[in-house]
């Protein structure tokens, strides 16, 4: 419920920061000003939102100033400083910081690469020549590389010269051969390899992590996209054995001309589809949680082409395939792919290229003893993680590298040192090894500043920034003075109940079984056997001695359910036939619960909700009786004028 709040605030929020002194003042609280300049944001952005008595500006006007007042109103009641609003601030500015930096040239040249990617599958196979991803030296698994390609195209097959060089365990299972694969499923440098590579060409060696590449490719394919089907599913329940069986009798109906979506409203007990007629939402592979599912859809070729009966955990189904859909255009696949690629290489490509744009950005002061400093003073016991930070002498108290005297000192590195000796891997010299914790920790001092003041040099940032904020602050304040205290105060809730009763009224419900069959002469013998006290199994058994399919269905059903016929006669016991969706019903009333007024027990849900409208409303008055608010006519006027 919380985030979905939120982006409610957020829809009704915006912070002007720049060049307020010449702005129109649209309005004062308390004397202080609220420009038209915001207000102009927050309208245009959200003329989509709106209902349509809220798309005028004068009557917008008001849920502007309601907004205002409870953000001033949070602010008054220190909901500002609370420990839990700052955690969740923090985070959420952590996070949209982390966007931003990496929105750059290269972010969205890998992003449009990854994207022409997944719009293709490679099937590949490949040569590993093992090399450690810190090894300096590699001419010699480059020059056995270079040896292993030289040899297939002169005319030895991949399969043999794979057996004989690669180093990669599963060659001697699979000779090399990869199978299909598409983006983000191998290293990126071994993507680029194969997808930079011709059908039927051996790529140049490729380095790795794991070592040097040599990649052919076998072939290449278009990949599949979505599909968008309708199914019907017949839960398989303990003890229900007839789930079989009734997807089986569904599917001939089908195939005698029943409608799918008719037969989806009526049978199928996947209720969230059922309503619409069996619709699943689009979907791709890898989508749902059911590789069978997945495989049936996605095998279908002609739309409107149904499936055959097939099981999968959920129990039986039958699809319908409605659309075939190629992949997703770029704006709406980009999200996605942002995602995938911070656990890539090219998570440290965008690293390099934002360091770049910094390092443009401020006026950074660097140090240049600091290396030859800790070189001459750290002793080689580092290098077996036994180096005591103790023994460092004279530490220079000053800043290694800093940005507007904020900054990182040559304790702050001791400090990493010490605590980065306990997982060195294999290097070469403690000197390397130093060097390299230094420019590391000279980044990350650059990115951590860069994204701290981030709001000094992106105003989008500072915008979005500043919407968050304030509807993190109303939802704290709507729940303290609002949604909590009416949930809690169960004498004012049970008298707006006794105050409202007519509002909350329930419908009229149904205990009973449905029995349908195709035809309305077997309906009527189904009635018959029905009245008589025919037992469930006899009368299936009956009905298919006589070429007929009968369907049972027991439950609770509301009056304006879509299996239920619209006018069914109040009265328990076997009704007469009804024709509904395509076919005839028998239905045995068990039960009959009348529409009528609910008990506050059944309503307090509903009352909770509509008592904190009210609620709302009172104290907004309230707030608005309490503050001084003057509204520039003039200017709320221009206003008008340009959003006509």
């Amino acid at each position: 419920m919380k985030n979905l709040l939120l982006l409610v605030f957020l829809a009704t929020s915006c912070f002007a920061i720049a060049q307020k002194d010449e702005q129109k003042v649209l309005l004062t609280i308390n004397n202080q000003p609220v420009y038209a300049d915001e207000f102009k944001r927050v309208f245009s952005k959200n003329l989509n939102l709106l209902q349509d008595d809220q798309k005028d500006v004068e009557e917008y006007m008001d849920l502007f100033v309601d907004y205002k007042l409870k953000v001033l109103e949070a602010e008054e009641q220190g909901f500002d400083t609370l420990p839990s609003f700052m955690g969740e601030y923090n985070i959420y500015k952590k996070q949209l910081a982390d966007k931003y930096m990496k929105d750059s040239e290269i972010t969205e040249n890998l992003l449009k690469e990854a994207y022409s990617r997944k719009t293709e599958e490679v099937n590949a196979s490949h040569i590993l020549i093992k090399l450690s991803a810190n090894a300096t030296d590699t001419l010699k698994a480059y020059q056995k590389a270079m040896k292993a390609r030289k040899e297939i195209l002169s005319g030895k097959s991949f399969q043999e010269v794979a057996q004989a060089y690669s180093e990669d365990p599963s060659v001697k299972q699979n000779n090399g051969d990869l199978g299909w694969f598409s983006v983000f499923s191998m290293v990126y440098p071994f993507e680029s390899a194969a997808y930079k590579t011709k059908k039927g060409d051996i790529s140049m060696p490729a380095r790795s992590q794991f070592g040097y590449h040599i990649v052919k490719v076998n072939d290449r394919r278009k990949a599949e996209g979505t599909v968008k089907v309708a199914h019907i599913m017949i839960e398989n329940k303990k003890g229900n054995s007839d789930a079989k069986t009734q997807i089986f009798e569904i599917k001939e109906k089908l195939d005698s001309g029943n409608g799918f979506s008719e037969m989806a409203k009526q049978y199928s007990d996947d209720k969230n589809t059922a309503i619409n007629g069996g619709v699943v939402n689009t979907f791709s592979r890898g989508k749902l949680n059911s590789k069978e599912f997945e495989n049936i859809a996605f095998g279908l070729t002609e739309v409107n082409e149904i499936s055959q009966p097939f099981k999968t955990e959920y129990g039986w189904h039958i699809v319908k395939l409605l659309e075939k859909n190629p992949i997703k255009s770029f704006e709406d696949e980009k999200l996605e792919l942002s995602r995938r690629m911070k656990g890539d290489v090219r998570a440290q490509l965008i690293r390099e290229d934002v360091l770049k744009d910094i390092r443009k950005t401020y006026n950074i002061k660097e140090d240049k003893e600091a290396l030859a400093y800790f070189t001459q003073n750290v002793s080689d016991d580092i290098l077996t993680s036994k180096w005591n930070i103790a023994d460092l002498k004279d530490i220079p108290q000053k800043n290694i590298i800093e940005i507007k005297g904020e900054g990182k000192s040559y304790e702050d590195f001791a400090k990493l040192m010490s605590n980065a000796q306990r997982q060195i891997g294999n290097v070469d010299s403690k000197e390397s090894l130093i060097a390299n914790w230094l420019e590391m920790f000279k980044e990350n001092f650059l990115i951590s500043y860069h994204k701290d003041h981030l709001e000094e040099t992106n105003k989008e940032y500072a915008y979005i920034i500043e919407e968050y904020r304030n509807g993190l602050l109303l939802f704290e304040l709507m729940e303290d003075n609002i949604w909590q205290a009416a949930k809690e105060d169960s004498i004012a809730l049970k008298r707006y109940y006794d105050q409202h009763k007519k509002s909350f009224v329930k419908e009229k419900q149904y205990t009973l079984t449905m029995v349908s069959t195709d035809t309305k002469d077997m309906a009527k013998q189904v009635r018959k056997w029905m009245k008589d006290e025919v037992a469930k199994e006899e009368i299936e058994k009956s009905a298919k001695e006589m070429g007929h399919t009968i369907l049972f269905k027991s439950g609770e059903f509301k009056e304006n359910n879509e299996a239920l016929p619209t006018k069914i006669r109040d009265r328990k016991g076997v009704s007469k036939v009804y024709e509904n969706n395509g076919v005839f019903l028998v239905l045995d009333i068990k039960n009959i619960e009348k529409e009528g007024i609910k008990t506050y027990e059944e309503a307090r849900g509903e009352v909770v909700s509509k008592y904190q409208q009210q609620l709302e409303k009172e104290w907004i008055e309230n707030i608005r009786s309490k503050n001084n608010v003057t509204i520039h006519q003039e200017v709320l006027k221009s206003l008008e004028k340009e959003f006509e």
